[in-house]
């Protein structure tokens, strides 16, 4: 097999490492599969201690061989997107469309699933489309971020932790029904989803609401180092364009368990708006971006790195799984 050579992209603060063919010009001879097989135990270190390694210049042209290479991390445990909070379409097998939200806007930065008791440990994302302009996945090291946060945050997060809360209505609207959510009609299948992962829910007409509660600073199973692991501020409607969130103040405003998202700390109490924007505003300036190249495979510690996505032109098709 051909030589691999192995680099990093980024600096101190925030770095990937990159595995490409010693010589791009043969890759289409160069077998990702094969390299996995023989070197998985080194693929997992590299991960635990990167966060996250992107794959250039391999074998990979389609859905097909992307599905390929990731069964390698999912044979024993494979991930579907039941109580996902994120639209974005099964395209069977498990392999999901990167989130289908309106290109001119940014993604925050989160951990997936981290609202919830199941979460994947890896997720994996294939270029088959590189946008027109615009458009990386920019990552960020949890544990390098608790230091770029003020001291106070991070206690109120280590303390209390979060809740999360979610309305899901019955009929198309604002955010995803709970249909689309639960990927069923039958409201028993729902209900013994939620009581065997610890989702608190009720029904409230034809709508369903949601509540789960997650820790704001987790320890690594594997590592043992601590690590920024939530989605508070993505929850948070302030997240979203100013005129939405101003619309939804004045509907919900006495009555935040109606937003379709919403987070506070652990305890019940309000997250203060400075916060999140603290949060959000940090973890974007200490983010790592690069631009995606058709053919790209990225793999991520779901609890080391979190992920976003930049405001993009032209089409973009990024493929998802999880494990």
């Amino acid at each position: 097999m051909p030589a691999i050579k192995t680099s990093r992209i980024g600096n101190a603060e925030q770095e990937l490492c990159v595995i490409t063919p010693e010589s791009a010009l043969n890759s289409n001879k160069i077998s990702l599969l094969t390299f996995l097989d023989d070197n998985l135990e080194r693929i997992y270190q590299d991960l635990y201690k990167y966060g996250g390694i992107l794959f250039r210049d391999f074998d990979l042209i389609n859905q097909e061989d992307f599905l390929q290479i990731t069964s390698v991390f999912s044979k024993h445990n494979s991930f579907d997107y039941k109580d996902g909070n994120s639209p974005r379409t099964n395209l069977g097998n498990n392999v999901f469309t990167s989130t289908e939200y309106p290109k001119e806007y940014n993604i925050t930065l989160h951990n997936e699933l981290s609202y919830s008791s199941k979460y994947p440990k890896i997720i994996s994302f294939f270029c088959e489309t590189p946008a027109e302009s615009g458009g990386e996945t920019p990552v960020l090291d949890g544990r390098k971020f608790l230091s770029k946060l003020s001291s106070e945050i991070v206690e109120k997060f280590r303390s209390h932790g979060v809740r999360y809360s979610r309305f899901l209505s019955g009929k198309k609207g604002l955010g995803k029904t709970w249909m689309e959510t639960f990927e069923t009609q039958d409201k028993d299948q729902i209900e013994l989803f939620c009581e065997k992962n610890n989702i608190e829910y009720s029904w409230i007409g034809d709508n369903l609401y949601l509540c789960q509660h997650g820790v704001g600073i987790l320890k690594h199973p594997t590592t043992s180092e601590w690590v920024w692991f939530n989605q508070a501020n993505q929850f948070h409607p302030s997240s979203l364009p100013e005129d939405i969130y101003k619309m939804l103040k004045l509907i919900h405003r006495e009555q935040p368990d109606k937003y379709p998202q919403f987070a506070t700390f652990g305890n019940g109490e309000q997250i203060p708006e400075e916060y999140l924007h603290e949060i959000t505003k940090t973890s974007f300036e200490s983010s790592l971006s690069f631009k995606w190249q058709k053919g790209d495979l990225l793999i991520l510690d779901n609890i080391i790195m979190a992920h976003g996505r930049r405001a993009y032109s032209g089409v973009r098709k990024i493929l998802v799984t999880m494990c």
